[in-house]
């Protein structure tokens, strides 16, 4: 069947394999009673009574019946899902005794992701998420239907068409793929602090996992063999090096599961995402509905060439982090590529750069960070005054920090655009249109007000952008540019 020629305005129906996979989520669901079930059968076998086995095969039918019976409207779901396009509309229906019906305005789709596991190849089906704008949460789900309707959906929901018509697609050109080189420079160069950090966190986790269990607290054990061992300098190497070894192989993993063979499309109405790792998923970008662009790089990316372009989608959750849309991009042509269909010229190209005032770099530390670190270190002075250094330690360093901060925070804007720097130890870009902007906020505050100075608030449908200590005449500008274009545009 061609994916041009499915009737979206008929009603579709999900592929047979749905039974598969609602089948499993019933066995997963009801976990306890199959164990139940599996002991049965085990006790039976071990008895050579008639009788008994007779009363066991009562009990597993009974046992059966009873988690069909609760599952029971899953089962009916499959028989009456139905899934079509109404006009400008994406309608999907389901249910007997208690009907739901989900009604999607086209063009309030925002993505379209396409993920196939091993047994939707085998059986040429995938699993569709569609997420709108003003949704926390995947908006609808399918979780197998035929992957060639599934293919002319997305295709559909992408072009946002008023017709059922599958006429003058814009043919997909791939613009980049992640090859293994590109992921082992991608693993090299990640976070790796920030993996340990996770690291830890999962091990903690296990170890209250491991104390529910057994009934005893796991780390007192722990505790008691550190404190008893004797690390000598090369005992200490030695972990280290393992630490190492371990954090940059979680760095890989996480790597790959992101960005394995991930290869990007593109047409006139937006970008289309595709990766592999055990899974294969699509993900699709509808360029109208990006907000703002950013793109960061770290130290060891920047000698790379290595940057982490991410699209900020209207209606987008900044907390869940599936809905968020980040490329690695391997080098700064086609970095400028993918900004294009959204800002052609950057600002910073062609236009002044401002700073934040002087000020912006010292007073957090000045009024907040400075007297937290006094308040803690009197506190354990009494305890123990050595651990005094640590707290020096951080104060040194969160004193740096926003110091750099300050430093590197610079900006650029025309009569379109802005674009902002920032960063500490990273460098972070942010592009934004003003006619994406929805409201904007001026903050003042007494000593502010005594410097002339302001802080802006560009918010819009995706992401807020802050402008800190800036001369309370160029934040009237900002304000009354941002205005006029959302006015006339």
């Amino acid at each position: 069947m061609s994916t041009n020629k499915i009737d979206w305005s008929v009603p579709q129906r999900l592929s047979p394999v749905a039974l598969i996979f609602i089948l499993g989520k019933i066995i997963k669901d009801s976990w306890p009673l199959v164990l139940i079930v599996v002991g049965r059968i085990i006790i039976n076998e071990q008895n050579d009574e008639k009788r008994n086995t007779s009363i066991g095969i009562y009990f597993i039918l009974g046992i059966t019946l009873l988690i069909l019976f609760i599952h029971l409207n899953q089962l009916i779901n499959f028989f009456l899902f139905r899934i079509q396009i109404k006009g400008t509309e994406l309608v999907v229906t389901g249910g007997l005794l208690s009907k739901s019906k989900t009604i999607v305005p086209l063009n309030r789709v925002q993505s379209v992701h396409l993920i196939e596991n091993y047994l939707h190849k085998l059986t040429n089906t995938c699993t569709i998420k569609i997420e709108t704008a003003g949704s926390d949460a995947t908006e609808i789900e399918v979780k197998a239907i035929n992957k060639e309707k599934a293919l002319s959906l997305q295709s559909l929901l992408q072009n946002s068409v008023t017709e059922i018509s599958q006429k003058n697609i814009p043919e997909q050109v791939q613009i980049m793929g992640i090859q293994f080189a590109d992921v082992i420079k991608l693993a090299i160069s990640e976070n790796h602090v920030r993996t340990f950090l996770i690291i830890i966190a999962f091990a903690y986790s296990r170890l209250e996992d491991i104390k529910q269990l057994i009934g005893f607290d796991a780390s007192d054990i722990i505790d008691q063999q550190v404190d008893n061992a004797s690390f000598s300098l090369s005992g200490l190497l030695t972990l280290l090096l393992i630490g190492l070894i371990i954090t940059l192989w979680v760095s890989f993993i996480r790597v790959m599961l992101r960005y394995h063979e991930m290869k990007i499309t593109a047409n006139n109405k937006g970008f289309q995402m595709e990766w592999v790792f055990l899974q294969t998923q699509q993900k699709m970008l509808i360029q109208n509905k990006v907000q703002l662009i950013s793109w960061n790089f770290n130290f060891v990316r920047k000698v790379l060439g290595i940057s982490i372009l991410r699209f900020f989608m209207m209606g987008e959750n900044l907390t869940q982090t599936k809905q968020h849309i980040q490329l690695p991009v391997m080098d700064q042509h086609l970095l400028y590529q993918l900004i294009s269909p959204y800002q052609a010229v950057l600002p910073s190209s062609n236009t002044q750069s401002y700073s934040t005032h002087i000020s912006y770099g010292w007073r957090n530390t000045l009024l907040f960070v400075l007297p937290i670190i006094l308040v803690i270190s009197t506190a354990i002075y009494f305890w123990n005054p050595w651990y005094i250094l640590f707290l020096l330690l951080l104060l040194i360093y969160l004193a740096i920090s926003n110091w750099v901060k300050y430093q590197k925070f610079k900006y650029w804007f025309n009569e379109t655009t802005i674009q902002i720097q920032k960063g500490v130890w990273g460098v972070e870009n942010i592009l934004l249109n003003f006619n994406k902007i929805q409201h904007v906020m001026v903050k003042t505050s007494p000593f502010l007000r005594r410097k002339k100075l302001a802080t802006v608030e560009l918010h819009t449908a995706g992401e807020t952008i802050v402008i800190p200590y800036i001369s309370i005449e160029q934040a009237q500008y900002l304000v009354d540019l941002s205005l006029v274009n959302v006015e006339f545009h």
